[in-house]
């Protein structure tokens, strides 16, 4: 269910229990790996765990419940322009002198995923017509070869940099 969503919130308080804690923090880490931003919200008197404490939260007090409201609404708000970013990084992408149609569809997917645009929705359908009509299949699969070649390459040469 993770892969489908366009981001997170994970809420907790004082009364979650730790094993109901352990469970949130590692849906929190997964979506980190997955690109998923998340927004975290806790009481006023909850303990962020020690990997956490200098993480941005949106804290609910009983006092101030409009001042929540707005800071949460806010935390939506930047992850929509982060949707915006997203397509634009799948923009340039599909400009590139050598086309990332892999590249550009993650892109495209996750700010479709966040926003459910419909321009977004388009991009997709117009980089999967392209996919399909593409006869030089070595050319769609040229940036991921470089990406990979990249990869091993510097791999490589740490594992022989005698680093551990």
């Amino acid at each position: 269910m993770i892969r489908g969503c366009g981001f997170g919130t994970a809420i907790f308080s004082e009364f979650t229990p730790a094993s109901t804690l352990a469970n949130i923090f590692f849906e929190v880490a997964l979506c980190n790996l997955l690109g998923k931003p998340v927004i975290l919200v806790k009481t006023e008197r909850a303990m962020a765990p020690s990997d956490f404490v200098r993480t941005e939260w949106v804290t609910y007090k009983d006092s101030k419940a409009q001042q929540f409201k707005t800071e949460f609404a806010d935390s939506v708000n930047a992850v929509f322009k982060l949707a915006a970013y997203y397509e634009i990084l799948g923009d340039i992408a599909m400009d590139a002198e050598f086309v990332d149609l892999e590249l550009a569809f993650e892109r495209y997917r996750q700010a479709y995923l966040i926003t459910g645009g419909v321009i977004v929705k388009g991009k997709i359908s117009q980089l999967a017509a392209r996919a399909r009509a593409d006869g030089d299949a070595a050319s769609v699969l040229l940036p991921a070869r470089t990406r990979f070649r990249a990869a091993t390459h510097e791999f490589s040469r740490f594992l022989h940099s005698n680093r551990f």
